[in-house]
């Protein structure tokens, strides 16, 4: 495709008319998806319930769409993930954008768009952009795959494929950082117009990484990702000839003088202003909620606290590993996709994990788990347990003592030592320039 006056051919017409439709109503879709997440980092409570109303409204067709023609069932109304509406809602978007470009195709005679085409190019590439800043500054400011505690412990054949993927960029945040700048460079380079090819360039990788790490990781982001790709690989396609002939060809590579957005050069100056404040200003409001959560203060108790005594119903217990009661470790940590304050992990013998959110108060010394939490899913459960803690050692922080009145329908007693996480191989190798030997374990 190309923004010249000349005639186009007609694959280049059809493609143009069916990306224009798609591509926009995809790129609408994502906007208003965008829209309480960049209030939220601008400190405006968004609209989730408008949007929620809007996604529950269109169920109905949806779910129908996705029983009889895909054989899908839909359970709910979720975006953002590979879920089975999301995944009927890309179908129903793709078949509505056919139609349109049939009607478009019978309607319209015109043999080019030289004017549309840079409209469309300028919209599409602001929404990539944004897209590019959300995911990115999650990255740059490492909050999207935080280090967890809990993995320290975890058998690594407990691991889920994405469990793997995101503990090992967690552990790295320099590696993390890189990801993030990358994917930041990308948006920011298609806020220019005549930096807008090697923006779309450099997504083009940034999201072929992301789609394929999505797809062998089994990531419930294939449906996002596969569509950023492919928007990408959209707004390249006019570049696409010049490309070949930079990289396989000593040809000359002609200049191509794309239609402006207004005949008048201070529009044009005023539209391009915009669009780089607008960019700017989404990727600081990304930026800006990002750094809130990982400025977050590290809760009280911070830790990883290995049990060496525990009783129930005033009797001690042996520590057994057929004792389904008995705690192993205690775990206080940062949330990671919950809501409350602080993580709390309860390892039992087996190896098992218990995960709550709750509050911890430094002044009464009230652990309160207000909700359950299922592993991998992370959805929560209301619940309601009371735990007390205390210090056995007068001016040593490294010795607790929990009691829970009922936890699990018993009263607990347990003591426990804390565990340096920097003790953990994971964590306490480091970077080394000069290594005489492998260490590879």
């Amino acid at each position: 495709m190309t923004a010249s006056r000349q005639p186009w051919s007609v694959p280049t017409l059809i493609a143009f008319r069916f990306g224009t439709c798609y591509f926009g109503s995809f790129g609408l879709v994502l906007g208003l998806g965008l829209v309480p997440v960049i209030l939220t980092g601008v400190g405006i409570d968004g609209p989730w319930s408008v949007l929620r109303g809007l996604l529950d409204a269109a169920r109905p067709p949806i779910e129908w769409i996705g029983t009889h023609l895909l054989g899908l069932r839909v359970e709910g109304a979720q975006v953002g993930s590979d879920s089975a509406y999301q995944w009927t809602a890309i179908h129903c978007l793709a078949l509505l954008s056919a139609a349109a470009t049939l009607v478009w195709s019978v309607l319209d005679r015109r043999r080019s768009y030289p004017r549309l085409h840079t409209w469309v190019w300028t919209v599409l590439r602001l929404l990539l952009s944004t897209a590019m800043f959300y995911f990115g500054m999650a990255k740059l400011i490492p909050t999207q795959m935080p280090f967890v505690l809990n993995r320290l412990v975890e058998p690594f054949g407990n691991f889920s494929p994405t469990g793997v993927l995101w503990a090992q960029v967690g552990i790295s945040q320099p590696y993390q950082i890189m990801l993030g700048a990358a994917e930041v460079l990308g948006g920011l380079l298609l806020l220019l117009p005549r930096t807008a090819a090697a923006g779309a360039l450099v997504c083009a990788f940034d999201l072929t990484q992301v789609f394929i790490l999505n797809m062998t990781y089994d990531i419930r982001l294939k449906s996002v990702s596969s569509q950023l790709l492919l928007l990408s690989l959209f707004l390249l396609a006019p570049y696409a000839r010049r490309l070949f002939l930079v990289l396989f060809t000593d040809g000359a590579v002609p200049a191509v003088a794309p239609k402006p957005l207004f005949d008048s050069r201070r529009a044009n100056r005023a539209a391009l202003a915009a669009q780089v404040c607008v960019g700017l200003v989404l990727m600081t409001a990304f930026g800006v909620q990002g750094w809130q959560q990982f400025t977050r203060p590290t809760p009280n108790l911070y830790g990883i606290w290995q049990v060496y005594g525990f009783s129930a119903g005033g009797y001690r217990r042996d520590p057994l590993l057929t004792d389904e009661l008995r705690w192993h470790r205690v775990i206080f940590d940062r949330p990671f996709l919950m809501s409350d304050p602080v993580m709390v992990t309860v390892q039992h013998m087996d190896g098992s994990f218990e995960v709550f959110g709750g509050t911890i108060d430094a002044a009464t010394h009230f652990i309160d788990l207000g909700n359950r939490v299922e592993v991998g899913s992370y959805e929560e459960t209301p619940t309601q347990i009371r735990l007390t803690y205390w210090w056995p050692d007068a001016g040593s922080t490294d010795r607790i003592v929990i009691d829970g009145e009922d936890f699990a329908g018993h009263r607990i007693h347990a003591w426990f030592t804390r565990m340096d996480p920097a003790s953990f191989p994971l964590v306490e190798r480091g970077f080394n320039w000069v290594q005489e030997r492998p260490h590879n374990r």
